[in-house]
């Protein structure tokens, strides 16, 4: 993945149980859509940036379709688990778009900014393949991907301060069936990943 930011050379990605609740949420939204169709998962936590990308990979096919968002977040306030969640509900409303005009909508190719939920969110579609473009890097020795492996991960997430919000277990981040008192739902709510903010979606127009 190509971060938006020049200045975004180290990284770290989102914490497996993150990255498997993520997963989740959006099979749970899109299954009818993905079929057979294997969904793929990446994100990122820059020094002053935060990228997901939500690719589809369709079987018997070596392009993927990817939904990539990104966003600037202020170590200072903490507000990075917050700017992953907003990056969830813009990757579901350009699946949505997607989905709904079987393939025919137009996205861009490159990095452009949009108002969402009153913040500025950064959106682009690619095509590469996750599996290849990680090939590719292993033989190249890719530099950013040599400066990752070069960061440890608690020194990362202590960096980007979302180390307490994303590193919980993972039954702290699951969605349980039976309901709790509001005081832990609310904190549940305030970790686990969401789609379209909630029950509630969100209008597409805020990416138009």
């Amino acid at each position: 993945m190509q971060p938006r930011l020049k200045t975004s050379k180290k990284w770290t990605a989102f914490p497996k149980e993150y990255q498997e609740q993520i997963e989740k949420v959006f099979h749970e939204n899109f299954s009818e859509h993905l079929g057979q169709n294997k969904l793929v998962i990446e994100g990122r936590i820059y020094p002053e940036e935060v990228m997901l990308r939500v690719g589809v990979n369709e079987k018997g096919r070596l392009v993927q379709s990817n939904f990539e968002v990104s966003m600037g977040y202020d170590p200072k306030k903490k507000d990075a688990v917050e700017r992953i969640h907003n990056c969830i509900d813009a990757a579901a409303s350009m699946m949505m778009d997607y989905f709904d005009s079987e393939g025919e909508v137009e996205f861009p190719r490159a990095w452009q900014e949009y108002p969402f939920q009153g913040l500025k969110i950064y959106l682009q579609y690619t095509t590469v393949n996750t599996d290849l473009e990680a090939q590719a890097d292993a033989l190249l020795g890719d530099a950013d991907a040599a400066l990752v492996t070069e960061e440890e991960n608690e020194d990362a997430l202590s960096r980007a301060h979302v180390d307490e919000e994303l590193s919980a277990p993972s039954h702290d981040e699951d969605f349980p069936e039976e309901e709790e008192d509001d005081e832990d739902e609310n904190d549940e709510d305030a970790k686990s990943p969401k789609m379209f903010g909630g029950p509630k979606k969100k209008k597409k127009d805020d990416l138009h």
